[in-house]
């Protein structure tokens, strides 16, 4: 894992500079590769490659970044080619290479193959090749979205780097906001691609690939998606089985490493299933990590973690944070999220990720990914359970509709019940997936009515629509699914690359670390998605398959408690301090950025402060927000 950045004219214009701009960039992203700095551009001066590198595999000197072929073409290249021994044997006999290095073989396979390699690779990454011959940027992002890609073109020039950070370094790039975007992101907590929270800088999808000539972006498209099998015919048997060994595989391909590898720990069932394999295969003991809360025992989940690490031999560390650790990170949050994430699950990944770096963990294993292939969430159920009446008011006249919800508003416009009603009474989708934040219905009492007149129209809906669209698509259109293949799908397309995978791999790498999913293996998400609603979902038990699958494998008191996750004592530990940054800042805010309405968010710390616990979440989306700004919008 590493940081890259370039630059590219593809006008032919002279970048005045290019290389104190590529240090600039390299800087901004030194978290991401401590190790070593790489920098190089070709002969007439139009393209400038930078590289931070987090030494990973080969870690001698061939390894460096960026690296050049015999024939011209370089790469800069971040993530891992969990497969690249098997490719380099079959594709390139194995011999002539200069160094052991996964990036060596991406080059050598796209020079040998050109872009169909990506059908061969099994990995995570983002990278940029320059094709010396083809004169172009061939530009590549894993299918899950695990390493990042921003780019900006502006001027006849082609800019690109692994964070946002980096690309505000290249003075022609403003930080001018982009308010469609905001709009977004107070409904889903995230930003979906390819906004960022700057109008010229834009996010590349996953699964997709970017060609750049000498007349700009000649071609943007997907490689790559999930491939529904037919498994009517297989039973509990067979699935758990090819379950089992699926994971089994994944994870085995996850621990190539020249460094050693751990596992984060909750005591969770994903999270104990990859340790459990991990240590069936390593001849090692597993380095593992676990968080806990000072003093607040209904958060902590140490005592099931403890377990797993005993039944499995691994060395355990736990780290403990206090009250006091959480208001010291507050304020530096938006220093590693340069884009907007307003997520509490962050303080606790921020310090296991510090514990693991800390004891000499430079690769950890994590359970993300599995609740939305498999039917994880808890409220996936409520959802199922009241599709058929959403479907029922969906289909009575349209004025009808609107009126039930009007009248609905007058009594609770702040419930679930009264989203739904929305939803069916303007024609939306019912499961939205991630959006975590504000309510469609409700967002616009505080924003400002300058703002909401420029917005006219607009509603988060649209984002919805584009991923159903593709999800239709993506299944041949079919009828008869479960829609939990709706749930799922928007799960791994939308919610893990732009909400979970966005969150592990800046937290991780704010303490030089990387993060693998197992989960997110294509050939396990393939199967997952493949699967009837009634193996993931099954009497009211989330994840039903994948825990008969794993009986065999961790003890029951693992596999059928509740599920808790990172679970953070915002409230109790931070709600004053970010009470009182609010109450000292909010006036001053809304006048410097009149897209909010002070008296619509006054109104919903008044309800933090009179004791309404369903808000705390959303106080914590305007203090990110409010910091955010502050910091990056300026």
């Amino acid at each position: 894992m590493c940081g890259i950045c370039g630059i590219f004219s593809f006008s032919g214009a002279t970048i005045d500079g290019a290389g104190d701009r590529i240090a600039a960039m390299n800087e901004k992203q030194k978290h991401r590769g401590p190790d070593d700095s790489g920098y190089w551009h070709n002969t007439d001066g139009r393209v400038h490659f930078g590289h931070r590198r987090l030494s990973i595999i080969d870690l001698s000197p061939a390894g460096h970044q960026p690296m050049v072929s015999a024939k011209g073409n370089a790469i800069v290249f971040n993530g891992e080619i969990y497969n690249y021994r098997e490719l380099k044997d079959k594709f390139l006999g194995g011999e002539g290479l200069h160094s052991a290095s996964d990036t060596e073989v991406l080059l050598l396979l796209y020079e040998k193959l050109g872009p169909s390699f990506l059908d061969h690779i099994n990995g995570m990454f983002a990278f940029a090749i320059w094709d010396a011959q083809q004169e172009n940027l061939f530009v590549a992002r894993d299918p899950s979205g695990k390493k990042p890609f921003y780019y900006t073109v502006q001027n006849g020039v082609f800019a690109f780097s692994s964070e946002l950070k980096a690309l505000l370094e290249l003075p022609w790039v403003n930080r001018e906001l982009d308010e469609e975007a905001l709009y977004h992101f107070l409904t889903f907590n995230l930003l979906p691609p390819p906004f960022t929270m700057f109008s010229n800088i834009r996010k590349m999808r996953p699964a997709h690939t970017m060609v750049v000539d000498r007349e700009g972006i000649k071609s943007y498209h997907p490689y790559w998606f999930p491939a529904y099998q037919d498994l009517s015919s297989s039973d509990e048997t067979a699935l758990t089985k090819k379950i089992l060994e699926g994971l089994k595989s994944s994870v085995g391909l996850r621990m190539v490493s020249d460094v050693p590898v751990g596992a984060f720990l909750s005591g969770g069932v994903d999270s104990s299933a990859v340790v459990a394999l991990m240590s069936q295969l390593s001849p090692k003991p597993v380095k593992t990590y676990s968080i806990g809360f000072k003093e607040q025992p209904d958060y902590s989940e140490l005592r099931f973690a403890e377990s797993i690490s005993k039944k499995f031999g691994t060395n355990h560390y736990e780290k403990i944070i206090s009250s006091r650790d959480i208001v010291d990170f507050l304020p530096h949050v938006v220093d590693v999220f340069d884009e907007p994430m307003a997520d509490a699950t962050c303080i606790p990944i921020y310090f296991i990720s510090q514990a693991a770096r800390e004891n000499g963990s430079v690769v950890v294993l994590t359970g993300d990914g599995s609740d939305e292939l498999f039917g994880g969430y808890r409220n996936w159920i409520r959802y199922l359970k009241y599709y058929p009446l959403f479907r029922m008011m969906h289909a009575i006249p349209s004025f009808l509709r609107r009126i039930n919800a009007t009248l609905y508003s007058l009594y609770d416009d702040d419930s679930p019940v009264y989203e739904m009603l929305w939803r069916a009474a303007h024609d939306q989708e019912f499961f939205w997936g991630s959006a975590r934040s504000f309510k469609e219905s409700t967002k616009r009492k505080f924003l400002g009515p300058e703002f909401n007149t420029r917005i006219g129209d607009l509603d988060s809906s649209t984002i919805i629509r584009g991923y159903r669209r593709c999800f239709e698509e993506v299944t041949g259109g079919s009828r008869n699914r479960d829609y939990t293949d709706w749930m799922s799908y928007l799960g791994f397309s939308f919610s893990i690359p732009e909400y979970y995978l966005y969150r592990l791999d800046r937290l991780g790498m704010s303490q030089s670390i990387e993060i693998r999913a197992p989960f997110l293996d294509r050939n396990l998400v393939s199967l997952a998605l493949s699967l009837e609603g009634r193996w993931k979902i099954h009497k009211g038990e989330p994840k039903y398959i994948l825990k008969k699958s794993l009986e065999g494998l961790l003890p029951n008191e693992i596999l059928y408690r509740k599920k808790r996750g990172f679970n953070v004592p915002l409230r109790e530990w931070a709600g004053g301090m970010m009470i009182s940054y609010i109450e000292e800042n909010l006036r001053s805010f809304c006048n410097d950025h009149p897209q909010f309405s002070y008296r619509g968010l006054h109104y919903q710390l008044a309800r933090l402060k009179k004791g309404d616990k369903k808000v705390t979440n959303k106080i914590w989306t305007i203090y990110f927000l409010m910091a955010w700004f502050k910091k990056w919008m300026p």
